[in-house]
């Protein structure tokens, strides 16, 4: 049975330490401490649980944010313990998010993730709709746990327009769309309708095996982002190759498709 509902028991909360640590590999330096999110969730933000079959199994995490002079939900953390992972549970988490943030009063929910983190920019992308425009370098700095490791911790700004065409069609999507032909024209070629920018299938293991090489993919897609957005270009999908062991950003040129 899953349940997902607003945490509001002080034991869940402190439950959510051992989720991190779990679902990202964080250290004690990295946790989110229990006593600030149970005030984030008095006093305007919003902190929701999954529990299946009684047991609290992820979260998401947000905060009221401010940009530009419009207000949004700046969505701070999605987790799921490691050992409930690949069952949709982050999928189910960020679907009720949305819900509950539409009756709040808000149309627009933001956060950051790591470029090179191909299947999580699928979910996001592919899965939830976000587009993209804006990337940060190095926003935590070089960390110790799994998730900041090794390489600079640069980050896509995700944007989830919770209303648009978009985003009602894309959560309705599953499987990945596939890309018959590279599109050799296209990569890397800002001066197309449409561009691709290629990030390694599975960074982690890279990291593992060969840091020089994935730090070299940090550095280039960095160029690459940096180049696509100063030339108006949108993030709008991820595409896979024929045989799944590619893997590209999809991006459109914002004045081509308005």
């Amino acid at each position: 049975m899953i349940e997902l509902k607003k945490i509001k028991d002080i034991e869940d909360f402190k439950k959510l330490s051992e989720i991190q640590k779990s679902a990202w590999g964080f250290l004690d330096l990295d946790i989110e401490p229990h006593h600030l999110m149970t005030r984030v969730q008095k006093y305007g933000g919003l902190i929701q649980g999954l529990y299946f079959n009684g047991k609290l199994a992820g979260f998401t995490y947000a905060l009221i944010g401010s940009w530009e002079g419009k207000h949004f939900i700046y969505s701070h953390m999605t987790g799921v313990d490691q050992k409930y992972q690949t069952q949709g549970f982050g999928f189910l988490l960020k679907k009720a998010q949305r819900e509950e943030v539409l009756k709040m009063g808000y149309e627009i929910i933001r956060w950051n993730f790591d470029p090179l983190e191909s299947m999580n920019a699928f979910f996001n992308i592919h899965r939830l709709g976000i587009i993209s425009v804006e990337y940060e370098n190095d926003i935590y700095g070089t960390g110790e746990s799994g998730l900041h490791k090794g390489l600079p911790t640069d980050r896509l700004i995700a944007t989830w327009n919770l209303n648009s065409d978009r985003v009602i069609n894309k959560m309705k999507q599953k499987e990945p769309p596939i890309i018959e032909n590279i599109p050799e024209k296209n990569l890397e070629n800002f001066s197309q309708e449409t561009a691709y920018i290629e990030i390694p299938r599975n960074i982690r293991s890279l990291k593992e095996t060969n840091i020089n090489d994935a730090l070299q993919w940090r550095m280039k897609t960095r160029r690459l982002f940096e180049s696509a957005f100063q030339k108006d270009y949108v993030v709008t999908d991820i595409v896979f190759s024929k045989d799944k062991k590619r893997v590209f950003y999809k991006l459109y040129n914002r004045f081509a498709i308005l």
